[in-house]
């Protein structure tokens, strides 16, 4: 949607030089003549909201250069957190037109931004609450755990599972929670196989009819369950139906 903005309230020029050339005696001669045109109105197109546009409008309003030095604008533009990229041209006779990517936000990072799906950290006003995924990471670690949570989630998506929560710790070592609230350790050596446990595991625990509270894939030959505790759930039955689940 391309929506044309009221005129300015101040004026910016731009000069353009037009040259005549001019061949006089085997040489040639530019005379350099000068004039002014104004910009008047300032178009704004892409996925953009009301308030976005108002705030690229602010922004605009505020430069301290000339809107005809475009890379200078595009510049600026890119520079806000919430817009990932922005085309920006000037369109004849009077008119400045920008074209506005916003930043996908793929989950919540560290409870106080986004993160979008190449690990690039950024923080908006415009996006409030949703049915995100939160990912939580040491600071630099943010395209390290975008990709694990890719290819996790594309491994468990196959068996009816996906991701609410992912942690990578200090340690290197990742847990997620899934959409049922079960906490699984994977640690952080051969994650792969570890993940392939858990599903298998999964599996038989829905056979046993019981809920499971946390899941530790870091064993060398099984998993061990913590199941939700109930009236009468004893810790020998707890310790037997572990065994029974092991791989």
């Amino acid at each position: 949607m391309n929506i044309r903005l009221v005129r300015f309230l101040r004026r910016y020029k731009v000069t353009i030089t037009a040259f005549a050339a001019i061949l006089i005696s085997g040489s040639i001669v530019f005379a350099i003549s000068e004039r002014e045109r104004e910009i008047n109105y300032i178009s704004i197109t892409g996925n953009v909201s009301a308030l976005q546009r108002d705030s690229i409008t602010r922004i605009l309003l505020a430069l301290d250069t000339s809107l005809s030095d475009i890379e200078r604008v595009k510049k600026v533009l890119t520079g806000v957190g919430w817009i990932d990229d922005a085309d920006v041209a000037l369109h004849w006779p009077d008119e400045l037109v920008v074209n506005v990517q916003p930043q996908r936000a793929i989950a919540y990072w560290n409870d106080n931004a986004f993160i979008n799906s190449e690990g690039v950290v950024f923080e908006t006003e415009y996006l409030v609450g949703g049915d995100l995924p939160q990912l939580y990471g040491p600071v630099g670690t943010e395209q390290v755990v975008m990709g694990h949570y890719q290819r996790l989630n594309r491994a468990l998506l196959k068996s009816g599972h996906f991701i609410e929560v992912l942690l990578l710790n200090d340690r290197g070592s990742l847990e997620f929670e899934n959409q049922h609230g079960v906490r699984v350790s994977l640690g952080n050596v051969d994650v792969k196989q570890r993940l392939q446990r858990f599903l298998k595991v999964s599996v038989k625990i829905e056979e046993l009819e019981m809920t499971p509270q946390r899941i530790d894939t870091r064993y060398t030959n099984g998993v061990a369950v913590n199941f939700i505790e109930a009236e009468g759930f004893d810790v020998v039955k707890t310790y037997k139906l572990q065994r029974e689940v092991s791989l």
